[in-house]
């Protein structure tokens, strides 16, 4: 029998490649697009990107991605699956907005609610398929995300692959409102758990995650990869025909010089800076020579001081005009019939508008800080940070000198690096796919339950130590949990559990595991019962919490286990009011510890005064310790 022959072995190899890759799909979370575009048609930079690179993968790579495209309803508390044709017609519709009337865009927007949940349209899916759950936007405003997560990974090979544009809540919150960052900062501690890897805008933001990532959770191993956001925005634009020559027509009088400023109008971009230039410059020429300068972004947090700004300085009004949004076909006009652009920033992820100007041979001043000065490249001019000497200088020779700016626009647009999005998307989508599991390893080295602390169960108090407030997130287990809250979570009707990794120093040791409870508007009749690595070892206990009060049981017991699973049932649940949430029972801290600790036993009283004999004879309160023999 003749061997064979190489040429008979490439088809095979061929064969095996594709048949790998044909179980290989992409989930695109689109969530926060969706919830966007419920307020606003215009994509702005974050939502233009994921409309950009999805588009792609849905046409040029569908064979590569597989795509699956789904968003977040609240109201199902579910991910619900988006048809491909419906996701196009979304993105047309952002695209040519002037093209689609307003009631056939809400049409398309409610029709969304009638998609089937992703579990269900999974669970007719070959057992073999691998699954890459991408969010391209953010989700830290969507209520136990991450529990859905861990829920999809007990289905199905998954592996989780969130971007994060940048940690500015954590690296300048004087800029952003408190309950934001710290929302991000629980947000992003559990995105570090839970991520098999992070893809990032910039390598200033990857410096920036990888820093607080180790300051967390040291030496943990998770793979940060920088995708730089370079994108062909004129290229884009041209291909679809959304050029608008009637952008000015109503903005600005006929043949008016101008300077472009794209961004959302927040204090975090520093416009104050802008309008101190422009007053300056109002001072020094005639008000016909200085140019308007465009400000085009939607009213952001804590602008109050620029606005007021404004409005103590009128003649202003004659040269800054602040416009919520436009077109992209219009925002293309303006790009290309500006003197220059310029944006300014004290702390940015990336800078897409840089990069937009660019794209377009428009000239772009830049403040030179954080990731700006590698959307900018060698192509962008430069002034330095928050200097308003430096700034000055720059405008009057960009304004002024028209030979310069010329020559300084030739010298950009020869350097500029601009590449069209089907290449940024094809580099989206090679990451997405290589990557290899790595939050269960995490997870082992870092989530160990403290013994004798107190877990709360909430959002926890910014002093938290990172790991401790993890883990109250971590031991909510399954979907039958409201959102945490600053006291505690409320359960929702039927069971709720919550599942401990078990510390070995307790294996086979008399422990003690104290829980608090806290009962509804209503009385509300409960049962507990344990498992150990799977296994029903106690329960169940029954009691009856009274309306408002607290009850914290005690349970000890000895087991040999990796897992304990705490399950409470409190029935059919009550309703916190019209229009509000059927809960079961409140759960508000948890404490494991050696059974015969008695610190860590006088630290939970101290933490609960109402646990004081007076209140417990007066009824306000309950304290019981209840033994298990356990298997």
């Amino acid at each position: 029998m003749e061997p064979d022959k190489p040429a008979d072995i490439a088809p095979m190899a061929v064969l095996a490649e594709v048949t790998r890759a044909a179980h290989q799909r992409v989930i695109f979370d689109i969530s926060d697009l969706i919830l966007y575009l419920r307020e606003s048609r215009v994509p702005t930079g974050i939502q233009r990107v994921q409309l950009n690179i999805i588009h792609y993968a849905v046409t040029e790579f569908r064979d590569k991605a597989n795509p699956i495209i789904v968003y977040f309803d609240q109201n199902k508390n579910d991910w619900i699956f988006i048809e491909e044709d419906v996701f196009l017609a979304l993105y047309q519709a952002t695209e040519a907005h002037a093209e689609t009337d307003e009631e056939a865009f809400q049409t398309l927007m409610q029709g969304l609610a009638e998609g089937q949940p992703l579990p269900a349209y999974l669970a007719v899916k070959p057992s073999q398929d691998r699954f890459f759950l991408a969010n391209l936007g953010s989700s830290w405003w969507i209520e136990n995300y991450f529990q859905k997560v861990r829920e999809l990974r007990k289905l199905h090979d998954l592996r989780y692959v969130p971007m994060i544009h940048d940690c500015i809540p954590l690296m300048v919150p004087e800029h952003c409102p408190a309950a934001l960052v710290e929302d991000f900062r629980q947000w992003f501690l559990a995105v570090m758990l839970e991520a098999d890897a992070v893809i990032t805008n910039s390598h200033w933001s990857a410096t920036d995650i990888r820093r607080i990532l180790d300051s967390a959770l040291p030496n943990a191993q998770l793979s940060v990869h920088p995708i730089a956001l370079n994108g062909n925005m004129r290229g884009h634009l041209a291909s679809r025909g959304l050029a608008d020559s009637q952008a000015l027509q109503h903005i600005l009088p006929a043949s008016a010089s101008f300077v472009l400023c794209v961004g959302t109008l927040e204090s975090r971009k520093n416009h104050l800076l802008l309008f101190n230039a422009w007053a300056r410059l109002m001072q020094r020429h005639d008000v016909a020579a200085v140019p308007y300068l465009i400000c085009i972004g939607r009213a952001g947090w804590l602008f109050d001081e620029a606005a007021e700004f404004l409005r103590a300085h009128p003649r202003l009004h004659e040269r800054i005009l602040l416009i919520s949004s436009v077109t992209d076909g219009a925002l293309a006009t303006l790009y290309e019939q500006c003197l220059f652009s310029i944006f300014n920033s004290f702390y940015e992820g990336w800078g897409l508008p840089i990069t937009e100007s660019l794209s377009f041979g428009a000239l772009a001043l830049v403040a030179r800080n954080t990731s700006l000065t590698e959307a900018g490249g060698e192509a962008a001019i430069y002034f330095e940070d928050n200097d308003p000497e430096d700034l000055d200088a720059k405008l009057e020779m960009l304004i002024f000198d028209t030979v310069k700016r010329q020559n300084l626009r030739d010298a950009a647009r020869a350097k500029a690096k601009i590449r069209d999005w089907r290449s940024v998307a094809h580099e989206f989508l090679q990451c997405i796919l290589a990557t290899e599991p790595s939050a269960p390893a995490r997870q082992a080295q870092f989530l160990r339950l403290p013994l004798g602390r107190l877990i709360h169960l909430g959002k926890a108090p910014q002093d938290t130590p990172p790991l401790v407030a993890a883990m109250g997130s971590r031991l909510r287990d399954g979907l039958n949990w409201h959102r945490p809250e600053d006291w505690g979570s409320w359960t929702k009707p039927g069971v709720a559990r919550l599942c401990l990794p078990f510390p070995e120093e307790l294996v086979d040791q008399d422990a003690l595991c104290c829980l608090r409870l806290r009962g509804p508007a209503f009385a509300t009749p409960i049962k507990i019962n344990f498992l150990a690595d799977g296994m029903h070892i106690f329960g169940p206990i029954q009691r009856d919490i009274g309306r408002g009060k607290r009850f914290a049981p005690w349970f000890q017991f000895r087991v040999k286990a990796r897992q304990l699973c705490i399950d409470i049932d409190g029935g059919a649940g009550t309703s916190l009011g019209p229009n509000d949430r059927d809960v079961g029972i409140g759960v508000t801290h948890l404490m494991l510890c050696h059974a015969e600790d008695a610190e860590a036993r006088r630290s939970f009283l101290n933490a609960f005064p109402e646990f004081g004999l007076a209140s417990r004879l007066k009824g306000r309160a309950i304290l019981e310790r209840i033994e298990i023999s356990a298997l």
